[in-house]
């Protein structure tokens, strides 16, 4: 009997597997032998598909291990995605913004997790190859409200704003923990500790305190939205009824585009920032109403927070946990602070700190960043092959990557090859990034993926370094902070790959005390970023 069940299991598993063969030849695209390698899924069809939904962005550095070639090939059904891993390779699908297009995605995006109106994705849609320009030669509302943003983050005045507000809002907050003798301190998850004031202050930064929805509401409102979406996102993404598939995300998007709603409608652009105005004044141009800026503000929100916060928390969780390195840091930053011949001021009223005095003066810091989203980047660039395009490796290679097919070009194989780091490519070194370090080791543009590259560069990622280094420098100053757990040595949590997310995240939060720094105590600190523009 055991015999004949095992007969019979043998049969029908082969029988599914030649099924499976046979819906492979037939819903996949052929492939061309000029194209990159096939790898084909463990599970004829739909094992890719499976893949991703089951590692996320991991599933593409899990593939890259199978094989030796720079670029390659996964089928899918009725398609194909094509996965660059070589820097040489990415700056050359950089260099061909437009047959290569991030468009594709951003119109997508647009309509499927920011639910815009049909009259709203079309205008996104316009012009994909950008091969004309329209409306009085000024482009079309997606290039014209991308190039709004990346105008309205260049480093200088408006951007230092925006820090300085950051600082006004994560100062108040250590305050409450650690200030005088009413600082009792806090003990708590620290990603989740950080999530909480990470969201005000970043939203403050942008959409103005005064009126800023993630106060008016509360910001426990706001983050359980966004979170909401984010562990969502994928089936969101799919359109299919989405109140029963993914109740959560969906309440909480509708959520996310009421409060929005109310904010311009009660006059919030107001006291918004230069590039939140710069923004709607952009899509007003092309004729989006109200209704669907406050739904592309997912957006921006999503951008501003969903990597933000994890990034700080890795790099708080970096900096504490290694005392070498925290000596580094605090020797350097109080070095500044406390210059030689000035006396020690641990009793003085007020000191006023110039954190971006700090971080021209002390390299260590944006090199310790720069190392932490690094190591901790998840990012997958997308990409769509709008044309038949061919590609060149720079040692006589090229691959032809055929229309209407998606690129990929994962962070993680690209920041672990040792071709471009050396032999300490997965090791965590806060003084790579360090310039007579760069002077060493050229390290090509294409090779630190943490927020893109080519005209898809993020525009926001000079706030995003700002403001890590900002609140670093706030917690170094001011507190120690130590795990509650292992006997206070520090064990770094598993890390969890999303399909929706640039930074790994946690996959359990870490317990931590945050207490005021002794020898510090009595000083009432504040922090701004560029001094200069404070005592004007």
């Amino acid at each position: 009997m055991i015999s004949l069940l095992l007969l019979i299991t043998g049969v029908v598993t082969i029988a599914l597997y030649l099924l499976g063969r046979l819906l492979t030849s037939l819903l996949t695209l052929p492939h061309d032998p000029r194209e990159p390698p096939l790898i084909h899924p463990k599970i004829p069809f739909i094992g890719h598909i499976i893949g991703l939904l089951r590692h996320g962005t991991k599933y593409y550095s899990m593939m890259a291990k199978t094989t030796p070639h720079p670029i390659f090939t996964l089928p899918v059904p009725n398609g194909r995605m094509y996965i660059v891993t070589s820097p040489t390779l990415i700056a050359s699908c950089d260099r061909r913004a437009k047959p290569i297009s991030f468009a594709p995605y951003v119109v997508e995006f647009g309509r499927r997790i920011l639910a815009g109106s049909p009259h709203a994705v079309a205008l996104l849609s316009e012009d994909l190859l950008e091969e004309r320009t329209n409306r009085g030669g000024g482009g079309n509302l997606r290039t014209q409200t991308m190039a709004a943003m990346h105008r309205a983050q260049v480093p200088g005045g408006e951007l230092d704003g925006m820090v300085r507000v950051v600082l006004r809002c994560v100062g108040g907050v250590v305050d409450g923990v650690v200030a005088g003798d009413g600082g009792v301190g806090f003990e708590g998850g620290l990603f989740e500790w950080v999530r909480g004031f990470v969201t005000v202050a970043g939203t403050d930064a942008v959409y103005g305190a005064e009126t800023n929805p993630f106060r008016e509401r509360g910001a426990a409102d706001g983050v359980v939205c966004c979170r909401a979406v984010d562990r969502d996102f994928a089936m969101l993404g799919l359109m299919v009824l989405p109140d029963i598939l993914a109740p959560r995300g969906s309440r909480g998007r509708k959520r996310f585009f009421r409060a929005f709603r109310e904010y311009y409608a009660a006059g919030g652009l107001e006291t918004a920032s230069y590039l939140i105005k710069a923004r709607y004044e952009a899509n007003k141009k092309y004729g989006v109403s109200d209704e669907d800026i406050a739904r592309f503000d997912l957006g921006v929100c999503t951008a501003l927070l969903v990597n933000t916060v994890p990034a700080v928390g890795w790099t708080l969780c970096h900096a504490f946990s290694d005392r070498a390195l925290l000596a580094k840091l605090r020797q350097g930053i109080e070095a500044v602070v406390f210059p030689p011949g000035r006396p020690q001021i641990a009793t003085s009223t007020r000191l006023l700190v110039d954190i971006k005095r700090i971080a021209e003066a002390v390299p260590l810091l944006e090199s310790f960043v720069r190392e932490v989203l690094r190591v901790e980047s998840n990012s997958a660039s997308a990409r769509f092959v709008l044309q038949d395009t061919v590609l060149d490796d720079g040692a006589g290679n090229s691959y032809l990557v055929k229309k209407d097919s998606f690129l990929g070009m994962p962070s993680a194989p690209v920041h672990a090859n040792e071709a471009v780091w050396g032999p300490t490519a997965h090791t965590f070194d806060p003084t790579r990034f360090l310039p007579e370090r760069q002077k060493e080791r050229k390290i090509p543009a294409s090779a630190w993926r943490t927020f893109g590259g080519g005209n898809a560069l993020c525009p926001g990622r000079h706030l995003a370094l700002r403001e890590i280094m900002s609140i670093l420098v706030v917690m170094l100053l001011r507190c120690d902070v130590e795990p509650c757990e292992e006997k206070g040595r520090w064990k770094l949590p598993a890390k969890r790959h999303h399909i929706s997310t640039s930074i790994l995240t946690p996959v359990d939060d870490i317990r931590v005390r945050i207490r005021p720094r002794k020898e510090f105590k009595k000083v009432k600190w504040e922090f701004v970023w560029g001094l200069e523009a404070e005592t004007r």
